[in-house]
């Protein structure tokens, strides 16, 4: 008889899925997995979108901010008198210097001499010919004269023989009335009484069309001696300037030529340097000369101090991509300044209030001021287009492309070329 297996078999109850053990080791093994992949997958996505990995040590920081922006630029000038005039030769000749360079002269104090024999020559005969042309003068005046009392002896010569005349003509019209006389005798009287008139009145009109010949002759004479007499004043000037006087209180700067050289008209002789007034002769960069202007106020850095100038001259030409411009000490000339010394001046070009401002760096010249990295929360810096105004000398204005509060990468680095986004560790 074969027995069943009814007393072996054991009767198990069924165990929901949510309380097997074996479910819940496979379900948690599961998710593990699934969390794992996806932080991996997570981290593969978010390390593979950075360009770069930059360390915080290498790079520089900045803010943006808003306030007060001054646009300026610091040159480099020289300390040059504003007044050094250069004296010149008058005349051609032999020069005779009385200083040397370095010597302290006074205003009108000699400092040379031409000695111009052709001129000394040509003043001597100006006045030779001013003293013959007083002569003729004097010897005019005294032919005028004695014309005019001959033109005045003739008229009354004529001026007689015209009353004799009448009273012949007056005695025979009295014998023409006794018929003494003849009619031919009468008619006789009458032509000597008209011819006596006629003479008479030509007489007095000689005199006069004379007296104004003699009186036009006379004033030729003394327009030329007033000529001349300019002449000869024109050429005495001339010789005083043989002598060169200085025409400032100041130093000889230099010689342009050496003792008792021949020098020709024209040519330099001697500088004086005015100690009394000195610029600042700063050179400015030529991208910057359109930016200047006269009066424009300058801050000059003198043995730590600044003091207050203002542009008194802008040159027209540029001179080594270098514009110069002379700069005025604004109150007053200070102390112990010396001919070529070397100062730094800072132009104030510029004064922009309440803008957005960021510290001046190296990424300006980097990207041409047309992106910038900035910080995010996440510990990594993401490029952002930016556009940039006035440029400081310490900060720069940002016109659109941050905002305040911003932090931005200032620094300049090879990695920041062309990337993206920029992780940054410590």
């Amino acid at each position: 008889m074969i027995r069943d297996t009814s007393r072996q078999d054991t009767k198990i109850e069924a165990v929901p899925l949510w309380k097997n053990p074996k479910v819940i080791k496979s379900t948690l093994g599961l998710g593990l997995a699934t969390a794992f992949l996806t932080w991996g997958i997570s981290a593969w996505h978010s390390t593979s979108s950075v360009d770069n990995t930059l360390s915080l040590s290498r790079i520089n920081i900045a803010q943006v901010e808003r306030g007060d922006l001054v646009r300026d630029l610091v040159v480099q000038g020289k300390v040059v008198a504003a007044n050094s005039p250069t004296l010149f030769s008058p005349a051609q000749g032999i020069v005779k210097f009385s200083v040397k360079a370095g010597d302290t002269v006074k205003a009108g104090q000699i400092l040379a001499s031409v000695d111009s024999p052709e001129l000394s020559n040509q003043l001597a005969q100006e006045k030779a010919q001013l003293n013959q042309l007083g002569v003729q003068l004097q010897r005019q005046k005294i032919q005028a004269k004695r014309q005019q009392m001959e033109n005045k002896q003739k008229a009354d010569l004529a001026k007689v023989d015209l009353t004799a005349a009448k009273r012949e003509l007056k005695r025979s019209e009295l014998s023409m009335e006794k018929q003494i006389i003849s009619l031919l005798d009468f008619e006789r009287s009458k032509d000597e009484m008209a011819r006596a008139q006629l003479e008479y009145q030509q007489a007095v009109q000689n005199a006069e069309l004379e007296k104004e010949s003699l009186t036009f002759e006379t004033q030729t004479l003394e327009l030329q001696l007033s000529q001349q007499q300019l002449q000869v004043e024109e050429l005495e000037r001339r010789v005083r300037e043989l002598q060169i006087l200085s025409p400032v209180n100041g130093t000889v700067g230099s010689l342009a030529v050496t003792q008792r050289s021949a020098v020709p008209a024209n040519s330099p002789l001697i500088t004086v340097v005015d100690l009394t007034s000195f610029e600042l002769e700063a050179a400015v960069p030529e991208n910057y000369a359109d930016d200047l202007g006269l009066n424009m106020a300058v801050a000059i850095n003198l043995g730590g101090r600044e003091l207050p100038g203002e542009i008194t001259a802008i040159s027209p030409e540029v001179i080594d991509s270098q514009v110069i411009a002379r700069v005025r000490f604004s109150e007053g000339q200070p102390q112990n300044l010396r001919q070529n010394l070397r100062l730094t001046a800072r132009v104030l070009l510029e004064n922009r209030n309440d803008v957005l401002l960021v510290k001046r760096g190296g990424f300006l010249d980097q990207s041409g001021g047309r992106f910038a990295f900035r910080l995010n929360d996440q510990q990594q810096a993401e490029r952002v287009a930016i556009q940039v105004g006035a440029l400081g000398l310490k900060q720069v204005e940002i016109v659109s492309g941050l905002q305040e509060g911003d932090q931005i990468i200032i620094s300049a680095s090879e990695g920041l070329d062309t990337a993206q986004l920029i992780a940054l560790k410590e």
